[in-house]
């Protein structure tokens, strides 16, 4: 660990934790509060982070017994109002000699893109009823409700070990934390890139055509190729897709169109989609850690960026645009898992196979 071990008094308070009102046997930082709150408190003032509030106001409720952790804007507060304060190490330098995080992420996700579009034309290719949209140069195809199942399958096989190898430390962590920050993130990164391969093969991202992977898009206009009769109320389901990219065209799209990333801000977004999570599944004092320092990291890598291959000395409104798009697409997340719950019920439903709502929902 990054982080000293945590000390206790031995002498007992009998007390509850003055943070979460979990039952508090021992002092922690000199005060009535229990191991998890001053580990979460340590953490955050090693790393340097400022959480936001979820709901923006700055009221939530913190209680350990009632399962109300998830604002930890709220509950860094609380930890600083009741006197909390640390005065340990910060977060170490890293080994210059190591790729940096950006860099590790690109290699990855050139990697990746280059192993799932080799499958994915030949899955297409092989397949009779998929048909070529109408594009000047590139090889795309029209999504088929006979063949996007195997093309989605092989891709979320490929983003896993994509995952695995760009952030390798989440392996030290317990499967529960490992699948539920993946889920949590794939979503997201998903959301993202199908937005700026939309716009890097179409032009634009809002037109008729919109990626859902490395060589299929689905048509807006008119829908998924293949016979969709055998699905009931195949209108609704057409209806419900058009609907749902409206709604999420009209969060993302005015940011999305105005800011234009570099290679290098794509790959940090990639990274910072994940540093904040929206689960109701806690996740561990460790897997919390390590977001956190995958976060500082990407942000470090980012001011490099910023000044030696930019040349910015001031760099806050790139920086401040790019924040805001992450934030932006955390509150595209809810809607997106919303269609996708959907879209795999309704596939999974017919192909007796439950991948998509265990990867996705």
């Amino acid at each position: 660990s990054i982080f000293p071990a945590m000390s206790s008094s031995e002498s007992t308070s009998g007390q509850s934790c003055l943070v979460c009102g979990a039952a508090s046997n021992y002092l922690h930082l000199g005060m009535d509060v229990c191991r998890a709150c001053a580990s979460f408190f340590k953490r955050a003032e090693a790393m340097g982070r400022k959480y936001p509030c979820r709901k923006a106001d700055g009221n939530c409720i913190i209680s350990k017994a009632d399962g109300l952790l998830l604002c930890r804007g709220c509950r860094f507060d609380k930890c600083v109002a009741i006197g909390m304060a640390y005065e340990g190490p910060l977060r170490p330098r890293r080994n210059a000699q190591q790729p940096t995080l950006l860099q590790r992420m690109g290699t990855e996700y050139k990697a990746l893109c280059e192993r799932r579009r080799n499958q994915e034309l030949k899955l297409a290719r092989s397949f009779q009823g998929q048909r070529r949209a109408p594009h000047p140069t590139e090889e795309i195809y029209i999504a088929h409700v006979d063949s996007c199942y195997s093309i989605f399958y092989a891709s979320g096989i490929e983003t896993f070990e994509f995952f695995n190898n760009v952030f390798p430390a989440f392996e030290g962590l317990g499967t529960e934390d490992q699948v539920t920050i993946f889920k949590d993130y794939v979503g997201k990164f998903n959301m993202y890139e199908c937005y700026e391969r939309t716009r890097r093969i179409w032009g634009q991202a809002g037109g008729r055509y919109t990626m859902w992977s490395m060589v299929t898009c689905c048509d807006l206009q008119d829908g998924f190729d293949g016979d969709t009769s055998r699905f009931e109320n195949t209108g609704f389901i057409a209806s419900f897709v058009k609907s749902f990219a409206t709604d999420q065209n009209a969060i993302f799209l005015p940011l999305f169109n105005r800011v234009e990333l570099t290679e290098q801000e794509g790959y940090a977004l990639m990274t910072l989609v994940m540093s904040e999570t929206d689960t109701r599944t806690e996740l561990s004092e460790a897997a919390l850690q390590l977001l956190d320092q995958y976060r500082a990291e990407a942000l470090e890598d980012l001011q490099v960026h910023y000044r030696k291959e930019l040349g910015l000395d001031d760099f806050s409104r790139r920086l401040g645009n790019l924040m805001t798009l992450n934030h932006t697409i955390q509150e595209c997340k809810s809607l997106f898992k919303v269609f996708f719950r959907f879209f795999a019920t309704m596939f999974d439903t017919h192909i007796t196979s439950n991948m998509m709502s265990e990867m996705l929902v």
